[in-house]
């Protein structure tokens, strides 16, 4: 629907499309095969919850077998002090040791499939059995584990990253390297989503908050230090809500934040961030 909405500024080469998403590139490939899209339709890829960043690409060499290029700047951008396999390996334990307080093997299991080398993916089957967002934090600062971790896919998976990667700072970067002028970048975003959703509000950039999309993930906001509200200054004139989740309302929602006119989008070298 947001690609619909903007299908008539990116023939014109006026607006550019990112894509960031928890998901690993080879689920982005498989969902765009599948929704009969081309991976030129996107500019680039945030994937695995920040920790990596592609770009389209017509060889399969950097990829094996899918047509993207992965971004080795932005992995020295965010590297530092990354725990690698030694980090893992302790996380390993975490997992054994949670699984066994709580009486249920095999709860959380790791995700060979969905990790990358700077990005360990985990399985939850239940995550009302795994510590809250806010204990998880805090776990991990009593074991001086520096990095991020991320609740994501309705907790259904967790995903732990460098502490500097996030999908905000991966946009952040994309301008630096771009030279992307904020102002111009807008933002789609479900009304809640992954634990790191916060940090894709408030801003100079525009942000689209898409009604009735990410309720489900709420459950994973519940034990915050304060509510998820503070952080969506819905009275914002760069923050807008559909009406609905299709084409006409994001078209109007647009026009109201003044990044298009009538049911086109003119805003000159736009990048619309897909999430």
């Amino acid at each position: 629907m947001v690609i619909e909405a903007a299908r008539p500024g990116k023939s014109a080469g006026s607006i550019g499309f990112i894509l960031s998403t928890a998901l690993t590139i080879s689920e982005v490939n498989y969902l765009l095969v599948s929704g009969g899209l081309s991976p030129s339709d996107f500019d680039a890829y945030i994937c695995n919850s920040g920790s990596e960043l592609y770009y389209p690409s017509s060889s399969t060499e950097d990829v094996p077998g899918l047509p993207f290029v992965v971004d080795l700047d932005y992995h020295s951008h965010i590297e530092y002090r990354w725990g690698g396999e030694g980090l893992r390996k302790t996380l390993i334990r975490w997992i054994a040791s949670v699984n066994d307080k709580k009486g249920e093997a095999g709860n959380i299991e790791e995700d060979e499939s969905g990790s990358t080398s700077h990005c360990y993916a985990f399985k939850v089957t239940n995550p009302t059995l795994v510590p809250p967002f806010k204990e998880l934090r805090k776990q991990m600062r009593i074991q001086a584990l520096r990095c991020h971790v991320v609740y994501c896919q309705n907790g259904t998976k967790l995903h732990v990253i460098p502490v500097l990667a996030s999908r905000s700072q991966a946009l952040r970067y994309l301008h630096v390297r771009w030279g992307m002028d904020l102002s111009n970048l807008v933002v789609f975003t479900g009304e809640c989503g992954d634990t790191d959703y916060e940090g894709l509000l408030g801003g100079v950039h525009k942000t689209v908050i898409l009604k009735g999309v990410g309720i489900d993930a709420l459950k994973l906001h519940a034990n915050r230090n304060y509510p998820l509200e503070d952080v969506m200054p819905l009275g914002s004139p760069n923050i807008g809500q559909t009406e609905a989740c299709d084409s006409n309302s994001i078209k109007s929602s647009l026009e109201k934040l003044g990044a298009s006119e009538g049911v086109e989008i003119h805003c000159n070298h736009t990048h619309l961030a897909a999430l």
